[in-house]
């Protein structure tokens, strides 16, 4: 027999998975002390560079990648079971030690010779060379641990086309690079490993991971789980609903749609589940909120703060012209799962078992001040690495006005072990990116990936945009957020800028199918992380997300195509364009669940769907038709609503979908 569910919030089940381990047991305490040791120093050094100190770009950038790269070869091993000894307890290896020896060495000997190096700029010496090899390779060999193997596959393709330019087809060919002149682009300048992700990691991404980690440690993390409970768990749908806005807070600070889902799937989709949701629509809710949370100011997940230096535009402006499209893409999810409620005659949930708004806000009032802070000191063209800073210290300083609240040490210097580890991801996908940058800046590719696209559209702008977004779902799969925008922003941004769309609104555009790629098969990994969770099928878990999102591929054309939706027009024309796009959301999200006022006919689902592409339009009649439509939709289905009745949650029609 099953196991049933609970239906109440388990709050123990969330503290526990707050409160579990930072760092694994080690078999060998020198070892744990070497980790120790290193994340430390790591935190040490980011907070004086953030706080106090000022270093030159390339000195940071090395010392942040090569001291991450350390770290990461004792925590993460082979990926073999040999990693963990009979009593679970992590082993590590001579060549893991070796591997963090090389990565120190080459920080060591760049570090010792800077001046000659950049004295002698353009005429690298064997040392240089042998030293950059090793770079390279461990850098590969670290990303692989962290991320998997498609974006160090990818580095290997870009290193390869630099080396065999004069063998490609004319047009992506050039007259290729000897191996001194890539490793030197990759080494020893900052147009390659130490390039701009790097440094952007080094800086912003380092103290907003900083900043979670201390929120997480400080018990912010559970109140805001807490908090999207007391505000959506008495909706219909409830559970869903508020794990819809658990993951769009959590998914803000850890920019990572996998750990994000893993993370808070662990107790929102049993609670799904518990109240009658499918396992897969379970699954599929949950992956397509954490997916989306990276979408979600003020934080973004970091890439935002890539993005502000790629297109060197102040990070504030990104964060408010990103707000109305992450609102719209939370609404299509959280209308949906409304649709499909009602569709199936769910119940709110039990008011007894949720904690009340009210109460934790008076409780637990200093968790949010230091995101006020943060986002104040934002829109007050303070630095994003400052504001980070000090939103920190706001939550040190705001938990210790309350003995229940007060941070420990312990908690303190758990949360600068934490900081460390999580960086170790954003930062080994950044450099590795970073590769890519470098050989297209060297060999120029990024013009003739867009020069491509430009010539296969045949100059129609729709079929451009189309090749756009397909090419940034495909390089996106697989890889983490921040590297995704990074080759993203480098080979299809430049397509929609070639076509005279608004900076921001091109990068953006890339930047949400990237994130979308998460969830799309066939490489759907914060899907398939959810579907393990849930116990359900893995590609049809896909599936069900990507109709949650169908909206989503809609909201980029709507705002590439008006601007208004970035708020950078006047008040009435952002009010008006905003509310068409609701409007076309709901409707489209309607026809994927079937469901608006009753359950939708076939015939009805199209209609929906041409009222979807009447409103995405950028013509006046047209839309006033959409409108005039939907509307009409709207009476006939409160007419006849009485004819078909929703479906029972056990009913053959609810497990089918």
């Amino acid at each position: 027999m099953e196991e049933k569910e609970p239906k109440a919030l388990d709050l123990k089940a969330v503290i526990a998975l707050q409160e579990k381990r930072v760092l694994p047991l080690f078999a060998s305490r020198i070892d744990y002390g070497v980790v120790i040791a290193v994340a430390l120093l790591l935190a040490a050094f980011q907070i004086w560079t953030a706080g106090f100190g000022v270093l030159f770009a390339l000195k940071q950038r090395i010392i942040h990648i090569s001291l991450l790269g350390a770290l990461t070869f004792y925590l993460r091993g082979l990926g073999s079971r040999f990693d963990t000894d009979a009593d679970g307890l992590k082993k590590v290896f001579a060549w893991d030690r070796g591997f963090a020896v090389l990565m120190l060495a080459s920080m060591v000997y760049l570090l010792w010779n800077y001046d000659a190096i950049q004295s002698r700029a353009g005429f690298p010496e064997p040392w240089d060379i042998a030293f950059g090899v090793i770079m390279i390779v461990m850098l590969l060999e670290m990303t692989r641990r962290v991320v998997g193997l498609a974006l160090p596959i990818i580095a290997i393709c870009f290193l390869l086309y630099a080396f065999l330019g004069p063998y490609m087809p004319t047009l992506i060919g050039h007259r290729g690079y000897d191996i001194e002149r890539i490793v030197a682009q990759m080494y020893l300048t900052t147009e390659g490993i130490f390039g701009v992700p790097a440094g952007v990691s080094a800086t912003f991404i380092y103290m907003f991971i900083l900043y979670g980690a201390f929120l997480e440690k400080s018990g912010g993390g559970i109140f805001f789980i807490k908090l999207a409970y007391a505000l959506t768990g008495r909706m219909l749908g409830g559970p869903a609903k508020a794990s819809v806005m658990a993951s769009g807070l959590m998914g803000s600070i850890s920019g990572s749609a996998v750990a994000n889902t893993v993370t808070t799937g662990a107790f929102t989709i049993p609670l799904m589940k518990s109240v009658g949701f499918r396992p897969h629509f379970a699954a599929a809710v949950e992956s397509s909120a954490s997916s989306g949370g990276q979408l979600m100011p003020p934080i973004m997940g970091a890439a935002a703060f890539i993005m502000a230096v790629f297109t060197n535009i102040p990070y504030k402006f990104i964060m408010v012209s990103a707000a109305v499209p992450a609102a719209l893409y939370y609404f299509a999810i959280f209308i949906s799962i409304h649709f499909r409620a009602k569709r199936m005659g769910l119940k709110p949930g039990n008011a007894e078992d949720l904690p009340r708004a009210k109460e934790l806000l008076k409780e637990d009032w200093q968790h949010l001040f230091s995101l006020v802070v943060l986002v104040v000191l934002l829109l007050m063209d303070i630095t994003p690495l400052r504001a980070a800073f000090w939103g920190t210290l706001t939550i040190i300083i705001s938990c210790g006005l309350r003995k229940s609240t007060r941070m420990s040490m312990r908690s303190i210097y758990e949360a600068l072990l934490l900081a460390s580890r999580n960086t170790a991801t954003v930062g080994a996908a950044c450099a590795c990116a970073g590769i890519v940058v470098g050989v297209v800046t060297l060999t120029g590719i990024g013009l003739k990936f867009a020069t491509l696209i430009e010539v296969m559209a045949g100059g129609n702008i729709i079929i451009a945009l189309m090749m756009t977004m397909v090419a940034s779902l495909i390089l996106g799969m697989g890889l983490p957020t921040s590297a995704c925008y990074i080759v993203l922003a480098v080979l299809a941004a430049p397509v929609l800028t070639n076509l005279g769309f608004p900076v921001l609104a091109s990068h953006l555009f890339i930047f949400y199918f990237g994130i979308i790629s998460a969830i799309t098969p066939p490489v759907a990994l914060a899907a398939y992380a959810g579907s393990g969770i849930a116990g359900s099928n893995p590609f049809k878990t896909a599936l069900t997300a990507l109709s949650l999102d169908l909206s989503a591929f809609f909201i980029p054309y709507w705002f590439i195509f008006n601007p208004e939706l970035l708020l950078n027009k006047g008040a009435l024309a952002n009010i008006s364009v905003i509310f068409v796009a609701a409007v076309g959301v709901v409707s489209l999200s309607a026809m994927t669940q079937g469901f608006l006022l009753r359950k939708l006919t076939p015939i009805e689902r199209v209609v929906a769907v041409l009222i979807t592409f009447a409103l995405l339009i950028v013509d006046f009649k047209w839309r006033v038709v959409g409108l005039a439509v939907f509307a009409g939709m709207i009476i006939y289905q409160k007419m006849t609503i009485n004819k078909s009745p929703a479906e029972p949650a056990g009913s053959f029609a609810s497990a089918r979908d």
